[in-house]
């Protein structure tokens, strides 16, 4: 294929000989320049990928200029390298206000909630109030569009809803964690989030959720009555968590293996995603339980509680407690939700019962298998022999 020149000084094609383009055969074009005595040529590239003379005579001339002025692009290989870092430059720039645009709702649910799955064993919970709190309020703004204002107006809004404290910090924590996740996410070189997080430096309100209530002997004994005409597995999970605060995630994971009755221990094991385990005490009302279970079960089971029967799933104790309260009126004109009477006030009951019968603190914290003296602080009013002394000392006495 032959060089021929074109209407334009230093700009030249050649023909391909089958390849036609409207028509005519397809055209290579190159130029040709000197630069520091020395000639130099180009090419450019095909008519048929939009080259003309016109074109190629622009990019001699430019490259002309820029010998002249010893600025800019030097050779068509530099000139090339610029523009496709320019179009880098504008991709990463077209990239990263696309992130910017992109909504709290989509970050959540394409990226957020996926992690949620794979990382948190709760993650259910924290998913209903991504979809039924956080996305309606706030899912179409722009993750770099919210302010600490929308923030709070949220969170003032959950109170206003009548939400409990530790619920509302549990919501704030979502969008905490979301955030900051959002900014180690990488996408093409670009974080989808960057800059200050809208909830950085605010702080949430201490929760005062812990539940203050305990059942009296007179109580417990009309819940055990009834649960026994009711529901025995309630009721022998009601005896369980009365007599040894057991808590409802271990009543429904304890296993028979778990459960040494010829020593009258039961091992609730450790596990490093939740409550303190350890070792727990039978008692007699305990132990009558245990083997009557063990003895009438009505299917082979690993657990002490199976979740079916003739595989119908049982409905969680929570539920049936709950209607057995109703049914006793326990929680009648009861609105705040720290003296409602639920499953866990077993377990509260446990330790009050303790407190009530001079056990000292320690002890106490031992048989709750409280990781730290702190959170059975709280039972130590109900204790006689730590409490009357000091009250005799409230001030010195008269002068007779």
């Amino acid at each position: 294929m032959a060089w021929r020149a074109t209407e334009h000084p230093g700009v030249r094609y050649r023909e391909h000989p089958t390849r036609r383009v409207n028509g005519r055969p397809d055209r290579y074009y190159s130029i040709r320049y000197g630069r520091n005595y020395i000639d130099h040529e180009e090419g450019l590239g095909w008519a048929s990928e939009g080259w003309t003379p016109k074109k190629a005579a622009a990019v001699l001339a430019e490259l002309r200029k820029a010998h002249t002025t010893g600025t800019g692009p030097q050779t068509l290989g530099e000139i090339r390298a610029e523009a496709e870092a320019q179009r880098e430059r504008q991709a990463r720039a077209e990239k990263r206000e696309a992130l910017r645009a992109m909504t709290l709702e989509k970050f959540l649910l394409d990226y957020e909630l996926p992690r949620l799955k794979k990382e948190t064993r709760g993650w259910r919970k924290d998913e209903s109030r991504i979809r039924h709190r956080i996305i309606p309020a706030l899912g179409a703004i722009p993750l770099a569009a919210i302010t600490p204002a929308d923030i709070t107006n949220f969170l003032d809004a959950l109170r206003r809803d009548g939400l409990a404290q530790a619920t509302i910090n549990h919501h704030s924590c979502i969008l905490s964690k979301a955030y900051r996740n959002a900014s180690n996410i990488i996408i093409d070189g670009c974080p989808i989030f960057s800059g200050r997080s809208p909830l950085e430096g605010m702080k949430a309100p201490e929760p005062f959720n812990a539940r203050v209530n305990f059942l009296t002997y007179e109580q417990a004994d009309a819940l055990v009555e009834l649960a026994e005409k009711r529901d025995m597995d309630l009721h022998d999970a009601i005896v369980l968590a009365l007599y040894a605060g057991l808590r409802l995630g271990e009543l429904q994971r304890m296993a028979w293996q778990h459960v040494d009755l010829a020593h009258g221990f039961i091992a609730i094991p450790s596990d490093a995603h939740r409550k303190t385990g350890g070792m727990v005490k039978i008692t007699p009302e305990m132990d009558c339980v245990l083997k009557r279970r063990k003895q009438s079960r009505i299917i082979e089971s690993a657990l002490v509680f199976p979740s079916t029967i003739k595989g119908k799933h049982k409905e969680t104790f929570s539920h049936g407690f709950k209607r057995l309260v109703d049914e006793l009126g326990f929680n009648d004109g009861v609105t705040d939700p720290r003296f409602r009477i639920v499953f866990h006030t077993l377990r509260h009951t446990f330790a009050s019962w303790l407190a009530l019968a001079g056990t000292d603190i320690f002890r106490i914290k031992i048989l709750m298998r409280h990781k730290v003296l702190d959170m059975t602080q709280r039972y130590t009013h109900l204790i006689p022999e730590s409490v009357v002394p000091a009250l005799m000392h409230l001030r010195p006495p008269k002068a007779s």
